[in-house]
């Protein structure tokens, strides 16, 4: 009997080999701001495009042969991975074959590097879901990525364009990612506070739940600068009509609108989780707790919250990406995130700045999806150790 076939895997290898024959998988330009000429893989990386070409088609063997077998699917896994670093790599060193009109002269990763590197990271995905063991999963995500470190560490991505913007606005950089994982992890830490016991709440008390369940799905519908701009006319009146209020940091435009529409988000997830986890704990537990003699405190902080422990953190977790993606439109208002960069290279037409504020911001959503997840899978292992049970 034939194995069911990966298909989306499949697809997914071939898009990638196509794109190392498609034009514009690195681009130069004589200056930052002009004319930019897009090039083929096999223009811009020289010999190392034989490297790339040869591991790329090895990845679509492996991913037609693989099907749900796990070590051909960690076998593919490193390959794709090792394809994301070597692209990366490689990419860096496309500086030294390119040759460029004026000292000025940019050389940088267009939309087919970009692509490449986001579908090998899908197959990466791909070719873990049929991976049992944690060490060969941790392994395949980290070969690509360690590759891109070490590249980045000893200079051979110094000469693209985003490295250069880097390199001229370091200072600034390093002022605006302070700022935007500051407030993200602000947003977030208020909304734990207030959000679970908020939860819990409007578990306890349906009425109430309804009420507060309503008004949240409403803010949600709410597109994220629209609710932004909302927030701007109360704090301004409020900062207006009591000064001190000012001297604190409180007014209409810059951080504070921003937080407080952050906030109502990060509050939806939070909530929302903390309510379904409670809804579906076994009765039975709460029943004998009370038996027990247990307080309706130390039912929650020992019966309820051991159980739906990881449902929470799964909602911190979405709860952390999104806001981490909201704080960019916050540069529209005047917040000094990574959304400042976005916002200056598209007034300027600078993709390369466009990039210098996404790139970090991607980079830090993969980060911290990636590392509440596996903190949930240590709970689970954890309390499965313990013979806790769980939602």
């Amino acid at each position: 009997m034939l194995k069911k076939q990966d298909v989306a895997a499949d697809l997914l290898a071939l898009l990638l080999f196509s794109l190392l024959f498609l034009n514009q998988f690195m681009f130069k330009a004589a200056a930052r701001v002009g004319e930019k000429e897009g090039l083929t893989a096999g223009e811009c990386l020289g010999a190392n495009y034989v490297i790339l070409l040869v591991l790329t088609a090895a990845l679509i063997v492996l991913v037609f042969l693989k099907v749900d077998r796990e070590n051909l699917n960690f076998l593919a896994g490193i390959v794709a991975s090792a394809c994301l670093g070597c692209a990366v790599l490689f990419a860096g060193q496309a500086v030294n074959v390119v040759e460029v009109a004026s000292e000025n002269g940019r050389v940088s990763m267009s939309v087919g590097c970009y692509l490449y590197i986001g579908l090998a990271y899908l197959i990466e995905v791909k070719c873990n879901e049929y991976i049992g063991k944690v060490w060969k999963r941790f392994l395949v995500i980290t070969v690509g990525f360690g590759i891109v470190a070490a590249s980045f560490l000893t200079g051979q991505l110094d000469g693209l364009s985003v490295m250069k913007e880097y390199t001229t606005y370091q200072k600034q950089f390093a002022e605006c990612f302070g700022n935007h994982i500051g407030m993200a992890f602000k947003v977030v830490v208020c909304g734990v506070v207030v959000g679970v016991p908020l939860g819990w709440y409007a578990y306890k008390h349906a009425r109430a739940g309804k009420v507060i369940s309503t008004i949240l799905n409403t803010i949600e519908s709410i597109p994220s600068l629209a609710l932004i701009c909302v927030m701007m006319f109360p704090l301004s009146f409020l900062s207006n009509r009591f000064p001190f209020l000012k001297d604190h940091g409180i007014a209409g435009v810059g951080a504070t609108p921003v937080f407080c529409a952050l906030f109502c988000y990060a509050l939806f997830q939070i909530v929302n989780s903390m309510y379904g986890a409670l809804k579906v704990v076994d009765k039975q537990y709460i029943d004998a707790a009370r038996g027990m003699g247990m307080t309706v405190r130390q039912i929650f902080t020992k019966v309820e919250l051991p159980i739906i422990l990881p449902v929470i953190i799964s909602g911190i977790r979405v709860s952390l990406t999104a806001t981490v993606l909201g704080v960019t439109i916050g540069s529209y208002i005047g917040y000094g995130g990574l959304g400042k960069f976005i916002l200056q290279g598209l007034n300027g037409f600078a993709i390369d700045i466009v990039m210098l504020g996404t790139l970090p911001i991607m980079g830090l959503v993969f980060l911290f999806d990636f590392v509440l997840k596996k903190l949930v899978v240590l709970i689970e292992i954890h309390r499965k150790a313990k013979g806790v049970v769980k939602v």
